[in-house]
């Protein structure tokens, strides 16, 4: 473990000894620079200090940026049992074609992510959403033809599409918002995320039945994709006018030959960050497998039809949908972020209780697991933009997205596979599989909330006032180091347990590759 003085280095900004020095060609009373001291000038950081008339444009159009994304991936959780039959496939082969999307976002975030620390945003949305709709017609033309292979391609293209405009969307508003209301924004994301996501579930049955035919449903995903880039491009008209309303062209060039960021800084990310990465393999793991095959599972375990499946499936959508600006405005005010990770394990355990050994209404289940995918997100996400200097919040989204996607992968094929050795093809070893990693996942929990209170003075539970103060001593320092070319990290050094977590990182990251070729190809162990 790092040492004390280490850790509080990389935050006490009341450290003389760290204040990067200021020249008197810093002060200005030029108008010009002024005006671009309350904009959108060369850091990141001093995203957060913009007038709130261009956060709020900002909050309302990248709100829209996933939604079609959102849609499209759960349609293909609710129809399971349709793509099964047509296409003649078992749960392994169906889990393959579920880990396609996360498999391929175990790379392309991490490498999104950078690129958005490095060149923005803007237009890259544009041409992300594009491949999620080039993704999602590939999917609804091999569910047309029946064909598995191409619908693994177009899962494929798909899913490097929909990890990074989750990324970019995250990031985004992280740095907009890092210094007051980043929980509320990032509450109304995934608010807007899972009324998406809820909304593919809930209709992918029933438009499949009304119309009588089941491809349906990938058609009416693929119509969502297409509003999702009107909407990307809106955005990114009015994000380019706003920001040549506060510099000119030339300036925005000589901002980015002079913004500093580098990928050897990854090795000096700190210990904490590295903790919510395992957590969120983990957790964003059973969530996202629970969520796929919750259809199913209910449909099995409780003896109901599809269709009744998918609406009772559904409602663990409908907390999220609710409760995730609520709790952001509860983490503003009241902070005890880790507190709220730790209420979410233990609801998820529950959950999974109910579900797997008992014939309690499968609708209480579901929504304490809505209430565990509520709560758990938000901490993290939040988390990520307080402990990383604004200029990696990209970075550390993407390999924190990336984490996400290799718990999903392995456990989507481990699952199917636990499955089909089970007996009549039922859920009881599946549940055991999601308590035994909720419980590690819980202890890493507590591991965090030990180190954030030890070497960041509590600051991920800290209330209102006194985050608000360290959060913007940290932002102001964060921008003076920009102005002077400074790296945000450079205070810090890399350490042993930086190559731990790193070399346990690529670890998983090969073995979620090997046994999605292993799988792909075969459909059974090699």
């Amino acid at each position: 473990m790092t040492s004390n003085g280490d850790e509080k280095a990389y935050m006490d900004t009341d450290s003389k000894k760290e204040q990067p020095y200021v020249s008197a060609e810093d002060i200005s009373d030029d108008p010009q620079q002024q005006k671009q001291e309350h904009g959108l000038h060369e850091s990141d950081a001093a995203l957060a200090n913009a007038p709130w008339r261009y956060k709020l444009i900002a909050l309302a159009t990248a709100l829209m940026l996933p939604v079609g994304s959102h849609f499209s991936g759960a349609a293909l959780g609710a129809m399971k049992a349709s793509i099964k039959e047509n296409l003649m496939i078992d749960n392994t082969r169906y889990g393959v074609l579920s880990s396609a999307v996360s498999i391929i976002n175990t790379v392309f975030p991490i490498v999104g992510g950078f690129f958005i620390d490095v060149c923005g945003t803007v237009w890259g949305t544009i041409v992300v959403n594009l491949m999620i709709f080039t993704g999602s017609l590939l999917t609804a033309i091999a569910a047309n033809i029946s064909s598995f292979s191409l619908m693994v391609v177009g899962q494929v293209v798909f899913g490097i599409g929909s990890g990074l405009i989750v990324t970019m969307q995250e990031s985004l508003l992280s740095k907009w918002f890092r210094t007051k209301y980043l929980a509320f924004a990032i509450g109304m994301q995934l608010s807007i995320s899972r009324l998406s996501t809820f909304l593919g579930t809930l209709v992918s049955n029933p438009i499949a039945i009304r119309m009588n035919d089941w491809v349906w449903a990938f058609w009416l995903a693929l119509t969502l994709c297409a509003f999702s880039i009107i909407m990307n491009i809106i955005y990114a008209l009015v994000l380019r006018h706003l920001q040549g309303n506060v510099m000119s062209k030339a300036e925005m060039l000589k901002i980015k030959a002079k913004k500093t960021v580098h990928v050897k800084s990854v090795l000096r990310f700190p210990p904490y960050f590295w903790l919510i990465l395992f957590i969120e393999f983990v957790y964003a793991a059973v969530w996202t497998v629970h969520q796929s095959v919750a259809t199913e599972l209910v449909q099995i375990h409780f003896g109901t039809t599809q269709v009744i499946a998918g609406y009772k499936a559904s409602i663990s959508q409908v907390v999220p949908i609710v409760t995730t600006p609520v709790l952001g405005l509860f983490m503003d005010l009241f902070g005890r972020r880790v507190s709220v990770l730790i209420c979410s394990a233990a609801l998820f355990m529950i959950s999974c209780g109910l579900l797997g050994w008992t014939m309690v209404e499968p609708v209480v289940g579901m929504i304490l697991y809505s209430f565990s995918l509520a709560f758990g997100p938000i901490s993290m996400i939040t988390s990520i933009g307080m402990i990383l200097p604004s200029d990696y919040i990209g970075t550390g989204l993407g390999l924190f997205k990336g984490s996400n996607n290799i718990g999903s992968s392995i456990l989507d094929i481990v699952v199917g596979l636990v499955q089909d050795n089970t007996y009549e093809g039922t859920y009881v070893g599946v549940m055991i599989v999601f308590l035994c990693l909720a419980a590690v996942g819980l202890l890493v929990i507590l591991w965090l909330w030990y180190t954030q209170y030890k070497y960041l003075g509590n600051l991920l539970e800290m209330s209102r006032k006194q985050r608000e103060k360290r959060m913007a001593e940290i932002n102001d320092k964060e921008v003076m180091m920009s102005k002077q070319g400074i790296d945000a990290m450079n205070e810090r050094t890399t350490r042993w347990y930086n190559y731990a977590f790193l070399g346990i990182f690529a670890f998983f990251f090969v073995a979620a590759w090997v046994l999605f070729f292993v799988f792909s190809a075969t459909g059974n162990v090699a």
